[in-house]
């Protein structure tokens, strides 16, 4: 008998310890040979191949810092999505942070990264950051709105958007943008108080650095724009421009370069427009500027002249995404012309919005109206862009000390440079607008191409006799199959 016990007692310890090492082999196993399915039809939760070379290849460790609160609107996603980042590189560590259980921790990170809006995720290698917040993660369907419904999730960008990031960190050469100075521009530091309060570009220059962006401010009276200016950007000037600094432009367009011109009305007391120079210029270029001021009734600000317009209509272009659904603001504008092939408008009036050019009525406060043969009717362009082939070197300037360099020119104009200031840019998507036209410029979105993915809606539907039959199947057909399993054991154990 004592034999036979421990037999049994040898066997249960053998029985123990087999089941112990299957389970030790089978998380080894799991460990390394990790493996996860998506069977979503959109792909929802899969990296696409592009995030997954880019993951795959960092070669410097990459610190996420998430601001969100647990069980928010985007929280579950941005997690998930995250997790997939971190199984698919060692390189990504993610950090998460409550702001209403951790203030002291928020308040730290927040200054030290620059962050000023909630629910945003912070992207930092080495002493380089970038953020993306949830207005830029998310596309929202707002046509439920005119029936009192609250917007509604479109499509998650999430990947698109923290992918870019990162490969804004890692790369190797950091964009660097001129601010055009010398002609009453807007500046790049706070103007403090005064007539000139809030006619600054410290938000932009702010948001520029903080998107891994380098901003300066160069003058062109010297005939040549900076070597190393990867984007030339003339916001808002007041005064001409010389002929040996519209020559500089032209110079640095047709080697390639990247130009960004905002322009906004210089209405004279006579009711004149004063000229920049750069009307010729743009002109040139394929781009009219009116001498006229935007005008729209149906996109009018409450509080506000005619001048003030807000736009909803936008063309399909990298500039214009993420503005589904978003308005853009400005103060003042002039109209604009598409006038070559290669031109492109991309932001526009409504079908009633005019170029007035009674310059003079307007500043005496008249009622004006839209008058077909002076004026530009709508819809009217304050927005275009133009993308053209730079026109190959000549002979003369391959043999001179700076040859001209081969490649595709990129220019965006706008009728309005009140939008980019700080009194402006934190109205609607005015920033978004700003920063899609430098990552535009500096060809960021080139490298990108993720498409965003569409939020499953799925439903289960049953009908009434499918409905019975799975009351009948849970209430009487499954405990009966179980009382009746129960009493053939009872029987078969008596007997």
């Amino acid at each position: 008998m004592r034999r036979h016990a421990l037999r049994y007692g040898v066997a249960g310890v053998v029985a123990v310890v087999l089941v112990v090492g299957l389970a030790l082999m089978a998380n080894w196993l799991g460990a390394r040979h990790y493996e996860r399915w998506d069977w979503t039809t959109t792909r929802l939760y899969s990296l696409s191949d592009k995030s997954l070379n880019l993951v795959a290849s960092l070669d410097e460790d990459i610190k996420v810092v998430v601001f969100m609160v647990p069980g928010g609107p985007l929280y579950d996603q941005v997690h998930e999505l995250l997790e997939r980042y971190q199984a698919a590189s060692d390189r990504i560590s993610v950090e998460y942070i409550d702001p209403d259980k951790e203030p002291l921790r928020t308040t730290q990170l927040s200054q030290e990264y620059g962050v000023q809006i909630a629910d945003t995720v912070v992207l930092i290698a080495g002493e380089r950051t970038k953020y993306v917040t949830s207005e830029q993660m998310v596309e929202y369907d707002y046509s439920g709105m005119q029936f009192g419904q609250q917007p509604t999730v479109r499509a998650f960008k999430g990947e698109e958007q923290l992918t870019s990031a990162i490969l804004s960190l890692v790369a190797t050469e950091v964009p660097r943008v001129v601010f055009v100075t010398g002609h009453g521009e807007a500046t790049l530091e706070p103007t403090g108080s005064g007539v000139l309060a809030g006619r600054s570009l410290s938000v932009l220059v702010d948001a520029l650095r903080r998107d891994n962006i380098e901003a300066a401010g160069a003058s062109l009276l010297s005939g040549e724009v900076p070597a190393d200016a990867d984007v030339v950007v003339i916001a808002g000037p007041v005064t001409p421009f010389t002929e040996v600094e519209i020559a500089a432009l032209g110079a640095f367009l047709d080697r390639g370069g990247r130009l960004i011109v905002a322009l906004d009305p210089l209405i004279e007391a006579d009711g004149t427009m004063r000229p920049t120079r750069l009307e010729a210029f743009l002109a040139d270029r394929g781009v009219v500027v009116g001498d006229d001021l935007v005008v729209d009734p149906s996109r009018k600000l409450p509080f506000f002249d005619l001048s003030a317009v807000y736009l909803t209509d936008f063309a399909a272009h990298p500039i214009t995404r993420g503005l589904e659904g978003i308005a853009v603001l400005f103060p003042t504008a002039r109209s604009l012309l598409p006038d070559a092939d290669d031109a492109q408008s991309i932001v526009e009036t409504s079908a009633d919005g005019w170029g007035e050019t009674d310059l003079g009525m307007l500043l005496r406060g008249e009622p004006v109206a839209a008058d077909e043969g002076a004026d530009r009717m709508g819809p009217v362009a304050v927005a275009v862009v133009v993308e053209s082939d730079a026109p190959e070197a000549s002979p003369a300037e391959i043999e001179g000390a700076a040859p001209t360099d081969e490649g595709t020119y990129r220019l965006a104009v706008f009728g309005d440079a009140d939008f980019l200031t700080d009194a402006e840019i934190g109205n609607a998507g005015n920033l978004i607008l700003a920063m899609n036209t430098v990552n535009w410029m500096t060809a960021r979105d080139l490298a990108m191409g993720i498409p965003p993915r569409n939020v499953e809606d799925l439903g289960f539907f049953i009908d009434q006799r499918q409905m019975r039959i799975i009351q009948i199947v849970v209430l009487l057909v499954m405990p009966g199959a179980a009382v009746a399993a129960g009493v053939l054991v009872w029987r078969r154990r008596r007997h």
